[in-house]
């Protein structure tokens, strides 16, 4: 049961690093609950993220004692992705000086198991928020295997990141009853407002890509596309923004490739986004693994058409079929890339995306099914929720 009603009830949220896009929804949820926040701090190809705590003014936000492990992700004998693992048993003890009432746990790693441990050993209530898809998790080893079989024998709780997210849990034995499904957000009043272009690019339109510059993003792929599109006559400009390992190779590749009226520009403050989305005509986003992809929801909230990689997990969800392609077959990225340029894309709807605010409802709904004695505010749908 809850602890007396004269206080809010405490949650905590474990995760890895604290993403700045994800800032409205967490201020929501320090709004409804006493919210601690323990993270394991920002990984080192993060650089454009700082003072991503100060936007949390009323949740306590805690940095818990741990160690950080870099190593390179490779496929096929190639550099692929950038993976950090947090082991952060700092955790444990501040999960035990706070007692929270819940426990939300990003991602189905230690840190869960440490979430799971207190909710058996206080008889808390805990989530895990899983974002893997099926083809995300296609290559896991067996060690993983067997940590996540071990989970899933304690844990009856999820929130997932659509679709793709749900039917992976799916695949594992989760019961669909047990799973909250939501989305992956961004602030969208970032996007809200008027935004002068960051840059004037000329010829127009203006192909957009945001991300790192790895391979797993299939950046490589997408200057293919293009080169072979321009080799055909096609007049357009290329513009990636980002930052990663792989930046000074690709920017190599553009040059043997011939590519003309292409531009590298660093990666951008979650400030400047909105401009850097108006500097363009339409986003690709190419990716050869993505559990969802939120360049998309930012170009959607932009009023950009999007082409999208069917191995993002947002695309089915929030994209027309024609705006969705196989990165790994050339001719058909290269067609639909020629459409795109052609302005003869779905126009995308917003109305696909969920907003901060009903994503918010919809976890302290969810959250407060285990409190009975809690009785729900018919206008708002959640506890002491305001408008």
């Amino acid at each position: 049961m809850m602890n007396p009603t004269d206080r809010k009830p405490r949650l905590a949220l474990l995760l890895n690093m604290i993403s700045p896009v994800r800032l409205g929804l967490y201020n929501f949820l320090a709004d409804e609950f006493d919210l601690m926040i323990l993270h394991g701090g920002k990984e080192a190809n993060r650089d454009s993220w700082n003072n991503v705590e100060k936007a949390l003014p009323n949740a306590r936000v805690v940095h818990a004692r741990g160690w950080q492990f870099h190593y390179t992700k490779r496929q096929a004998g190639e550099a692929f992705d950038e993976k950090y693992i947090h082991v952060n048993l700092g955790f444990a003890w501040h999960l035990l000086r706070f007692r929270p009432d819940a426990v939300i746990s990003n991602e189905m790693g230690f840190r869960s198991m440490m979430a799971l441990a207190y909710g058996m050993a206080f008889r808390k209530p805990v989530w895990i928020w899983s974002a893997g898809t099926l083809h995300s998790e296609r290559n896991i080893g067996a060690v993983r295997k067997a940590f996540r079989k071990a989970l899933l024998l304690f844990s009856d709780r999820w929130i997932t990141y659509g679709d793709a997210a749900t039917e992976y849990l799916l695949s594992l034995g989760v019961k669909r009853d047990r799973i909250l499904q939501s989305q992956n957000a961004i602030n969208e009043k970032q996007f809200q407002s008027a935004a002068e272009p960051a840059w004037d690019i000329q010829p127009r339109p203006v192909v957009l890509y945001v991300g790192q510059f790895i391979e797993r993003k299939g950046v490589g792929t997408l200057l293919q596309a293009a080169a072979r599109l321009q080799q055909d006559g096609k007049v357009f400009s290329l513009l990636l923004v980002g930052s990663g390992r792989d930046k000074a190779v690709l920017e190599q590749r553009s040059k043997t490739l011939g590519l003309k009226n292409v531009s590298f520009r660093s990666a951008q403050t979650p400030e400047k986004m909105s401009s850097v989305y108006r500097s363009a005509d339409l986003l690709v986003l190419p990716t050869l693994e993505d559990v969802w992809g939120l360049v998309v929801n930012e170009a959607i909230l932009s009023d950009l058409p999007v082409l999208c990689s069917k191995y993002a997990g947002c695309a089915g969800e929030l994209l027309a079929p024609e705006n969705i392609f196989s990165p790994e077959d050339l001719n058909e990225f290269s067609q639909r890339l020629s459409a795109a340029i052609s302005g003869l894309l779905a126009k995308t709807d917003p109305r696909r995306l969920k907003t901060t605010k009903q994503l918010g409802i919809e976890i302290v709904q969810e959250l407060y099914k285990c409190w009975p004695d809690k009785k729900l505010d018919k206008q708002s749908g959640s506890p002491s929720m305001t408008q």
